[in-house]
């Protein structure tokens, strides 16, 4: 065999390259992957491919595009990503209250939790007015920094952790949103200062603004933050303040309906 069929044989490279596979059958999209889409980004052989399409599909991770020759992700990853965005049943807690806020105030409201350097939106609901974001649907991550809710993340950790998370994104932030750690420090201490979030201007998304608040655990850890996005219009200060005691009480009630559940050891 040669170098090239025996490389994945291991158990660490193979589950390196069968998480090589389920990315790029993901950016497929709703066509799929083709064995060729595969071998023409990966290094090694057709056989090997196939055993590794073989053993993905048997465990659900993979399934049959309506295209003939092409894989589609697989329902199993529904189920597995399902309980990772729910972690400590948060998700299933909000999600009847970021509808309830979308419904009565019109908005698009979002709970957010921090995954490593990035934020990650764990649901989002959309009232009468949507309107565009940094994320388009559940799963999106963003660089901490980026939009109301990852400061609200950001602000209640550690200054030495902040610091080192904001150090490592901090070219993205200039290059990507044309923001400066400086005004993303400015707002970390309005937050620390008024309980939430307003985000940090860039050149990105313009004609839209927004609000986020800190979910927190009995430490003052953060767990997540709910947030709210809408047109710079429709910004009134009465808007703002019914939109901010909305999001307060339904992380307050959240928090409480989970009787300790949600606390960090």
């Amino acid at each position: 065999m040669s170098a090239k069929d025996s490389a994945p044989a291991q158990g660490p490279s193979t589950l390196a390259h069968a998480m090589q596979i389920l990315q790029i059958t993901a950016r497929g999209g709703y066509r799929g992957a083709s064995v060729d889409d595969y071998l023409d980004a990966m290094d090694f052989s057709r056989p090997t491919l196939y055993r590794l399409l073989k053993g993905l599909k048997a465990q659900g991770f993979l399934r049959s595009a309506p295209i003939r020759g092409r894989y589609m992700l697989g329902y199993e990853l529904l189920v597995l990503g399902a309980q990772a965005g729910n972690g400590a049943g948060l998700r299933d807690l909000a999600r009847p209250r970021l509808l309830a806020l979308a419904q009565r105030l019109g908005d698009s409201f979002y709970l957010f939790a921090r995954d490593g350097v990035n934020a990650v939106c764990l649901e989002v609901q959309n009232g009468a007015y949507p309107v565009g974001s940094f994320v388009r649907a559940t799963g999106g991550r963003l660089p901490l920094g980026v939009g109301q809710a990852s400061i609200a993340l950001l602000a209640y950790l550690g200054e030495a952790e902040r610091q080192e998370i904001l150090v490592n994104n901090a070219e993205r932030l200039r290059d990507e949103f044309s923001l400066s750690i400086a005004s993303i420090e400015a707002e970390i201490d309005h937050v620390l200062a008024h309980g939430f979030a307003r985000g940090v201007e860039g050149s990105q998304l313009p004609e839209y603004t927004g609000l986020a608040v800190p979910v927190l655990d009995h430490s003052g850890h953060p767990l997540g933050a709910m947030s709210c996005s809408m047109l710079k219009s429709r910004m009134t200060d009465t808007h703002r303040q019914e939109v901010l005691q909305g999001m307060r009480e339904e992380v307050g009630e959240m928090i409480d309906q989970a009787h300790g559940l949600l606390y960090l050891d």
